[in-house]
């Protein structure tokens, strides 16, 4: 079941959890898709991500899901240019 969406600009700046403001209460999931340009990311809680280093969401790729724990580990970075990370947050459903 759909909770709620989140659209965050993907910036130069390491952003976290914290910068996707409220994730809704009832979220077991997350759904991220990269807009306008890719955004690299990683998820240990101790390394930023860099143009060069992380996972990469493509803006050519379908959305990518991940669990509200994984969501609150996550750093993530824009790779080029300035884009958006869109956020679909779903309540029951585990990945």
């Amino acid at each position: 079941m759909y909770v709620g969406f989140k659209s965050v600009a993907s910036t130069s700046a390491v952003k976290t959890v914290a910068d996707l403001a409220t994730v809704p209460v009832k979220a077991t999931s997350v759904e991220l898709q990269a807009v306008a340009n890719h955004v690299a990311y990683t998820m240990d809680d101790a390394t930023d991500p860099t143009a060069t280093a992380g996972m990469l969401l493509l803006t050519t790729s379908p959305p990518k899901e991940f669990s509200i724990d994984d969501l609150r580990r996550i750093r993530f970075i824009r790779v080029t240019g300035d884009g958006v990370l869109n956020c679909h947050y779903i309540a029951g459903r585990d990945i």
